[in-house]
C-alpha cells in the first residue's frame, strides 16, 4: 500500500515516456491476494487506475494482467469479468462489456 503518498507521485516513474516500462497497451496494475481459506493465489486487476474504463480500454487491462500471470508460472490463468449480476442486461453497461470480451476471448 503507498499510504498517503499520492498516485502521481508514485507512478511518475512508470508513466515516463522515456522510462522503457510502457507498451502500446493502456497501462494498469493488478492486486495480487493471499485469501487463507482459498487454495489458490488470486489476482484483481484495475480496482484504481482506470476508474471508468470503455470496452476498447478492457482487452489491454486483462490481457496485462494475463501476461504477468504467465511471467509468474501460471500457463492457463482463469480470467472472470465481474459485474453487478450474472447475466446480460441492456441497462447495465458492464455486462455488456463483459459479454463482448467473453466473445473477443472465444475468437482469440
Amino acid at each position: 500500500m503507498k499510504g498517503s503518498l499520492h498516485t502521481d507521485k508514485l507512478m511518475a516513474a512508470a508513466v515516463a515516456r522515456d522510462g522503457g516500462l510502457r507498451t502500446g497497451r493502456r497501462l494498469s496494475h493488478v492486486f495480487a491476494m493471499d485469501v487463507p481459506s482459498y487454495p489458490k493465489a488470486l489476482f484483481v486487476t484495475d480496482a484504481a487506475i482506470n476508474i471508468f474504463p470503455d470496452l476498447k480500454t478492457k482487452p489491454d487491462i486483462v490481457q496485462n494482467a494475463v501476461d504477468l500471470l504467465h511471467a509468474l508460472g501460471i500457463a492457463m490463468p482463469k480470467v472472470a469479468i465481474l459485474s453487478a449480476v450474472e447475466t446480460v442486461n441492456p441497462a447495465i453497461p458492464s455486462t455488456l462489456d463483459a459479454a463482448a470480451l467473453c466473445k473477443m476471448a472465444d475468437r482469440g
